[in-house]
């Protein structure tokens, strides 16, 4: 058993330190003058001080009781507050409302602060006691306790955002890194993410709008949603195709929770903000419910014209022939269908089949998206993580940040298409294999490392012909974002007569999704068995 990774424990400033200094390294010339006497004088700090500051700022905030700090590896904190307070890191004893104020206070302190006001009402929750302290307009009274400030909050949360081009990740990555939890490859850091200070603004306005958009548990009402869509700048203010990429999502976001809140006008104005699919689908669909049929059908033949997937085409032509009033023509495809009756016993439908043909001799495997998905960041392992101008800028990154875009594909075309030609049975597996046991466990998009086993991969190359695994790599590779699922859930092997079977599992009223249906068709169309399952409880 592996001995558990001890941390050294000033681990939290060595990590501190290291992103400060790619900073200084990578961006000194975007920096403020107010971010630049941040780094200076944090450098100038003593180490006890750094240590302080780090922590504080590193804890949900903004303020903190002095008699509540306690880290054994700071000699002194009182000297530390000191050299901070002095340096201008630190503002002591800052002016507090009540609900700062109740922030840093239990609710028995603040019934022993302020008995007259809410003796009587002791039996409430905390949060009601509050809500009376700020209706009642009462002062703060001294505290016996200093309560501490760290300053440069704005500043350091552009440097976090320097480093890691979002506000979604933090200092954590290092520590999680440390421990083991996480690995990256270790590709070259030459290009940076921001060739100018608009950029940087453009880049964090955007990452902080999606906060407020993607906030765990806070359902944005009507009004919130159009602060927000007013607050959107428009997508010909971006040229950076990163920021782009992300305007486009973020457009997406905002008019999807529009669309579900009924405000469909709005929705479509913000849909048309996006160049990125489900826009024009979801453009097409809000024309039809406001009755503008020749908008629609007109946005459709758009999307024949020029789609932006083989997942939006479908969609067009389907939705168009609706909107005409066209006759549906008997389906001309149909795929191989298989009715299963079982007992319930409880299980996702998915295990349920899996254990019924397991029992019937062969070797199942419930991989869904993450067999082929896998084979291919295996098989193009260097590919993705080649050095190319733009795709990768910090040390954190899984994938190349166009891995999800039509540029990756257009960028590594040659090296690709020779990948491709390469494959052969004996010269995949070893490779697969190999790269398997060098990359284990390191951090890449379209691996998923759980569900990959040297059994597995042998399985499925020996006995998938290797013309059906590069249509299916060539499929994917061309287009990640939108083929990269679809896939059957499960996947069979029996080895004594070299066959194999895809299976999708659908389960009572269960229906077959747009995406595995051009999954289906692509595999009839290249000669690769699947079956639709459709199981009924007894």
């Amino acid at each position: 058993m592996q001995k558990p990774v001890v941390l050294p424990e000033d681990y939290y400033l060595t990590n501190f330190q290291k992103l400060l200094g790619f900073v200084e390294k990578q961006y000194a010339d975007l920096l403020s003058c107010r971010e630049t006497d941040f780094l200076n004088g944090f450098w100038l700090l003593e180490e006890d001080a750094r240590k302080l500051y780090v922590r504080l700022a590193g804890r949900k905030g903004p303020m903190f009781r002095s008699d509540k700090l306690s880290y054994p590896e700071i000699t002194s904190i009182e000297l530390a507050v000191n050299q901070l307070v002095g340096a201008g890191f630190m503002q002591v004893n800052p002016p507090l409302d009540m609900v700062a104020l109740s922030d840093l206070m239990t609710k028995s302190e603040l019934l022993l602060c302020f008995p007259d006001s809410l003796g009587p009402y002791r039996r409430e929750r905390k949060q009601a006691l509050v809500n009376r302290l700020v209706d009642s307009g009462n002062a703060c009274p001294d505290l016996p306790f200093i309560t501490l400030q760290p300053q440069y909050q704005e500043e350091l949360r552009t440097l976090l955002f320097l480093f890691f081009g979002n506000l979604r990740q933090d200092l954590t990555e290092f520590v999680l890194q440390d421990l083991g939890l996480t690995r990256f490859e270790n590709y070259p850091l030459k290009f940076r993410l921001f060739n100018g200070r608009e950029e940087l603004k453009q880049g964090l306005s955007l990452s902080q709008l999606w906060q407020e958009v993607a906030c765990e548990n806070n359902q944005l009402d009507l009004d919130e949603l159009q602060a927000l869509a007013a607050k959107l700048p428009p997508s010909s203010d971006f040229i950076h195709p990163v920021f782009k990429r992300r305007h486009a999502r973020l457009a997406n976001a905002i008019a999807r929770d529009l669309e579900r809140q009924g405000a469909l006008r709005e929705a479509i104005a913000c849909f048309q903000q996006s160049y990125l699919p489900p826009s024009r689908e979801r453009q097409a669909r809000i024309m039809a419910k406001l009755n503008d049929t020749a908008g629609a059908i007109a946005l459709c033949e758009e999307i024949q014209a020029s789609p932006a997937s083989s997942l939006e085409l479908a969609f067009a032509y389907r939705f168009s022939r609706i909107l005409k009033r066209e006759k549906r023509r008997r389906q001309s495809v149909r795929f191989d269908e298989l009715a299963l009756e079982l007992n319930d016993n409880g299980q996702r439908v998915e295990f349920q089949v899996q254990e019924y043909f397991s029992n019937r001799g062969w070797q199942v495997f419930y991989v869904e998206n993450a067999l082929i998905n896998g084979l291919v960041g295996l098989w193009f392992w260097d590919i993705i993580f080649a050095d190319r101008e733009g795709a990768f800028f910090q040390p954190f990154q899984s994938a190349p940040s166009d891995l999800m875009t039509p540029d990756f594909y257009q960028s590594s075309k040659d090296l690709i298409d020779q990948r491709l030609s390469d494959m052969s049975d004996s010269y995949l597996l070893g490779t697969l294999l190999a790269t398997f046991n060098e990359k284990q466990g390191i951090s890449n998009r379209l691996v998923h490392w759980p569900a990959l086993s040297p059994e597995l991969i042998t399985l499925a190359v020996s006995l998938i012909p290797v013309d059906q695994l590069r249509a299916m790599f060539q499929r994917l590779i061309f287009d990640i974002a939108h083929n990269r699922t679809g896939f059957p859930d499960l996947i069979l092997f029996d080895p004594e007569n070299s066959r194999y079977q895809w299976l999708e599992v659908k389960g009572p009223g269960d229906k077959l999704q747009e995406n595995q249906k051009l999954w289906l068709v692509f595999f009839q169309e290249n000669g690769i068995p699947a079956e639709v399952v459709y199981v009924r409880w007894i």
